[in-house]
């Protein structure tokens, strides 16, 4: 069963706490930490951590591997892509946690407790690694896959622990079969009113025709989409709405191959803009310097190929250019994802969805209902006819939550009108009990945020304030009320 700590609000912006070694602590992050500890001190095997991107899981882990190696135990911490490597290994230097590197170009040096192991490499060399007493796997929804479950399974002794912002492999499977707990941090709605992340802003000003297109292993088949979004008016329309929209901020567009990156970023340099292509064909050096373009504004842009949508750190991009349609929930909230850390002077993320994606999964900050099972029954499949509809604004083409009026423009929506049945009745005495409930009803109902709701939940004693105010807000959502 997932658990989460109960708290009344999540603004922990002045109250974070100094580890040793030079890493701050945020309190859900403390939080989280004790939960994991609490998993595996009631006798889990294989924890799996779930926070957004941008809250902090690499801090989190590298705190757990410090407690861990303190205690004299070995810890091999496992990621696929060097990207992912270099940030774990910044972040255990910042703890002042010496440590190996078993990857592809890196000397390893066996003789230390703690290791930073690249998928690829180390699965090759499973038969002279010594085993560690601490699993831990950086993008766990991977976790199920060939050569990360050999690694596993070569370790059956070893604790694990699994870091994730989405836990259900990219074909909506879940992943019960590796992980025995899910503990669940904070939502992406709790860090954005925190600060802890950008509030993204969605625009959807065409939608790809994805006739035809048909579905391999749970997604739509990429030689498929390459036909189908790889065409002048796509490409020409993400162009002209970046420039009405967010003209020069730092931007990553997610393409469906490396050919439909090429010509984006070509239609991009046509239009005036300097724009790049990252995919998994470069060399690490090559990809490292186009992230340091885009983040010394040497570039404006990047058209990226399956590179960037997981391990990418880089908080001044701004803008998600959604070019790749997918069925995937986890691929859609890791793209999106990228551009929500904060930075100075960066006030909204933009998200410019020409693929349906945004209509297909719904925002990023809505809540849901992940489990180890995956997405099964236990979540409402959202197409553009069923689920929870957000709105479009006719006008700026903004995608929004319900309600009355667009946020980001101003229109008005027709509002529909009801019939009202009148019927008689009578005025009812206003005992003590009676008038108790009408104050907890105005209470709930001036309770418009997540974190207001939470609060309440907790003032009342309820066991688990975040799950019932989770409920309340799907409740009103599901009425068009607007948060």
């Amino acid at each position: 069963m997932a658990k989460r700590a109960d708290r009344a609000d999540f603004s922990y912006v002045a109250t974070t706490r100094t580890c040793a070694g030079e890493m701050t602590l945020r309190p859900y992050q403390e939080e989280a930490i004790g939960a994991v500890r609490a998993a595996f001190a009631a006798g889990r095997r294989a924890p799996l951590l779930v926070a957004p991107t941008g809250a902090g899981k690499t801090v989190m882990f590298c705190y757990v591997t410090q407690g861990a190696k303190a205690k004299g135990r070995r810890v091999m911490i496992l990621a696929h892509r060097a990207e992912l490597l270099d940030q774990t290994s910044r972040a255990l230097m910042g703890l002042g946690i010496s440590h190996g590197m078993i990857a592809a170009g890196r000397t390893a040096d066996r003789t230390e407790a703690v290791q930073v192991a690249g998928v690829q490499t180390l699965v090759r060399r499973l038969g002279n690694t010594p085993p560690p007493d601490l699993l831990v796997i950086d993008e766990a929804h991977h976790a199920a896959a060939g050569s990360w479950r050999a690694i596993v399974q070569a370790f059956p002794s070893a604790k694990i622990l699994g870091v994730t912002a989405t836990p259900e492999r990219l074909d909506g499977k879940g992943l019960g079969d590796v992980f025995d707990d899910l503990i669940r941090g904070p939502e992406v709605a709790d860090l954005i009113a925190a600060g802890f992340l950008s509030r993204p802003v969605y625009y959807a000003p065409t939608t790809a025709s994805l006739d035809g297109v048909r579905t391999t292993a749970g997604d739509f088949n990429k030689a498929d989409l390459e036909q189908a979004v790889n065409r002048p008016t796509i490409t020409g329309d993400a162009v002209t709405h970046y420039r009405r929209l967010c003209a020069g901020v730092p931007a990553i567009a997610f393409c469906t191959s490396i050919a439909h990156a090429e010509n984006v970023a070509a239609n991009f340099r046509e239009a005036g803009f300097r724009w790049g292509v990252i995919d998994g064909t470069m060399t690490q050096e090559a990809r490292r310097q186009a992230v340091a373009d885009l983040g010394t504004g040497a570039l404006h842009g990047l058209s990226s190929c399956e590179i960037v949508s997981e391990g990418f750190d880089l908080p001044c991009v701004t803008a998600a250019i959604l070019l790749r349609p997918t069925k995937s929930l986890a691929l859609y909230l890791q793209q999106v994802g990228r551009v929500l850390r904060p930075h100075p002077g960066k006030q909204n993320a933009i998200i410019l969805d020409h693929v349906g994606n945004v209509l297909r999964h719904g925002l990023a900050e809505e809540l849901r209902g992940w489990s180890l099972e995956g997405a099964g029954e236990r979540r409402q499949k959202r197409t553009a006819d069923d689920g929870i509809k957000n709105r479009q604004c006719p006008a700026c083409y903004a995608v929004h939550a319900p309600g009355l009026v667009c946020p980001l423009c101003g229109h008005e929506y027709e509002a529909k009108g009801r019939q009202v049945e009148e019927i008689a009745g009578e005025l009812e005495q206003l005992d003590a009990e009676r008038l108790a409930a009408v104050r907890k009803h105005k209470a709930q109902g001036k309770a418009r945020t997540l974190g207001e709701l939470v609060a309440l939940g907790r003032a009342r004693g309820y066991k688990n304030p975040a799950a019932w105010a989770s409920h309340i807000i799907t409740a009103r959502r599901k009425r068009g009320v607007p948060a």
